[in-house]
Formats: structure tokens, C-alpha cells, sequence
């Protein structure tokens, strides 16, 4: 038998909806302003469709890449200070 959820559950669930189609509208309403609005941009790039948006997501994608990485070459084993002889 599965118990019923909780109403602060329910709250949550409900507001990561709303939350969600807040965010789509903003996204669409982004898209639409990036078709009417003209950039000045620097080089000639800059100008084209969604460039904010795409070097925005690739700089992400990059950043955590190099998270990984840095993870890898600092991480210590689980038992780091717990193993070896004592110092007392």
C-alpha cells in the first residue's frame, strides 16, 4: 500500500510546474525578441542568431569540463587521513 503524499510535497511539485512554464515563457519571449531586436556587435559573429545563447551554453560546457579535470588530478583516495602511521 502506498501512502499519500504529503501537501508540502504536492506544493513543491506544483511550484516546479509553475516554475518550469515561467522559465519556457522567458526563453520564448527571448526567442522572439532575438528575430525583432538588432545587436551591435563587435565582429561580425556577434551578429548572428542566438550567438549570446550558444557562446553562453559552450562556455558552460566548458567550465565543467574543466571541473572534471581539476577533479581528477586533486582527488585523494577515500581513506587519505586515515591511513599510515601516527605523528604522536
Amino acid at each position: 500500500m502506498t501512502s499519500k503524499p504529503s501537501q508540502k510535497t504536492l506544493d513543491m511539485q506544483k511550484l516546479g510546474r509553475h516554475f518550469t512554464w515561467f522559465l519556457i515563457a522567458i526563453a520564448v519571449l527571448l526567442v522572439g525578441l532575438e528575430l525583432v531586436v538588432h545587436r551591435h556587435g563587435v565582429a561580425a559573429i556577434e551578429d548572428s542568431f542566438m550567438f549570446p545563447a550558444l557562446y553562453g551554453f559552450l562556455a558552460f560546457l566548458f567550465i565543467v569540463q574543466v571541473g572534471k579535470w581539476l577533479r581528477l588530478m586533486i582527488m585523494r583516495p577515500e581513506d587519505y587521513y586515515e591511513g599510515g602511521p601516527s605523528d604522536d
